[in-house]
């Protein structure tokens, strides 16, 4: 695991510009990778049951773990749905009055982002999309994906990945303060104390959560949403069978965050290089100098063409040119 982190951090450090610094001198990326391996260490993670992924708005500095990896998202699905519902209001398409089980839309989208509704979250689903497969394509678009590139694994299942999670954490994300504010406003609301806000508590945090079982298999829990930091940043997180994983999902917020926020070493002033002005169009230059400088070529020049047979004429033109 650790390797498999290293990588991913040292691939996030490549794009940075500055590197970010504690005060101690160890490099941010250096602690969160610390803190993140004491994680899974303790928590027997690894590939089989955890994905994360992190997205500063900021600059799109980005870490990944497991990125590509499906796994059964449950209510987190709700998400994508309500934003679709948003904007086919937004575009007069439907009205926040339109019923689904006898309940106005203007209600569904608070039951089903804050308190999870599935019934009525269900009958909306139902009603947009009797084929789950194009929801799912749908939900792609949100991340910029194109459907060619989406598997039947994905597409036939109730399964996500975190690159499309943090893709469409980024739609959602770009259009918070128009389309979707209400929504962001549910999202804030929703479980307080628990996942992402069981790690970070000094920021708003817009999270939607899911947990259910499959099969009769493990619990799958996870969490994706927008932590409102000074440089927000977008967060998801998937679990299969982890042992207190709502918790856990809060400590590796609390990683993320304590790694947001670190302080950076400010870019040095520029400083300009100790260099010649040759250049006959600086301003700093005066004429005269100028002129000097082209007769004194145009000597050398001269010189040069009088060896030549034949070219001395040529020579004598091109000095009287140059020096006046």
């Amino acid at each position: 695991m650790t390797r498999r982190v290293l990588t991913i951090l040292l691939a996030a450090a490549v794009l940075a510009v500055a590197m970010p610094v504690y005060a101690s001198g160890n490099s941010a990326e250096a602690q969160l990778e610390a803190d993140l391996t004491e994680i899974m260490e303790s928590h027997n993670l690894d590939e089989s049951n955890i994905a994360f992924g992190y997205r500063r708005t900021t600059d799109w500095r980005q870490i990944w773990y497991n990125e590509d990896t499906l796994f059964q998202a449950a209510s987190v699905y709700k998400l994508a749905l309500n934003m679709y519902y948003y904007e086919q209001e937004a575009a007069g398409l439907i009205s926040p009055d339109a019923a689904f089980n006898g309940v106005p839309l203007s209600q569904c989208h608070q039951q089903s982002l804050q308190y999870s509704n599935n019934d009525l979250s269900q009958a909306m689903l139902d009603s947009a999309f009797p084929d789950f497969s194009d929801y799912k394509r749908m939900a792609a678009a949100y991340a910029g994906i194109d459907e060619r590139a989406l598997s039947d694994e994905y597409l036939y299942s109730s399964q996500f990945n975190v690159r499309i999670m943090l893709g469409i954490l980024q739609y959602l994300y770009d259009n918070s303060e128009t389309t979707f504010s209400e929504a962001i406003g549910y999202l804030k609301a929703a479980q307080p104390g628990e996942y992402f806000k069981s790690g970070v508590t000094e920021y708003e945090i817009a999270q939607k959560y899911g947990y259910d079982t499959y099969n009769g298999g493990p619990l799958y829990i996870a969490t994706v949403g927008i932590v409102y930091a000074d440089e927000p940043f977008l967060l998801a997180v998937f679990t299969r069978g982890v042992a207190g994983a709502g918790n856990v999902i809060g400590e590796i917020c609390r990683a993320f965050c304590d790694y947001n926020d670190a302080e950076r070493e400010p870019l040095p002033e520029p400083v300009a290089p100790e260099v010649l002005c040759t250049s006959p169009v600086t301003p700093d230059v005066p004429p005269e100098a100028r002129m000097d400088e082209f007769a004194a070529a145009a000597a050398v020049l001269a010189a040069g063409l009088s060896l030549i047979p034949g070219a001395g004429n040529a020579a004598a033109l091109c000095f009287r040119n140059l020096s006046g």
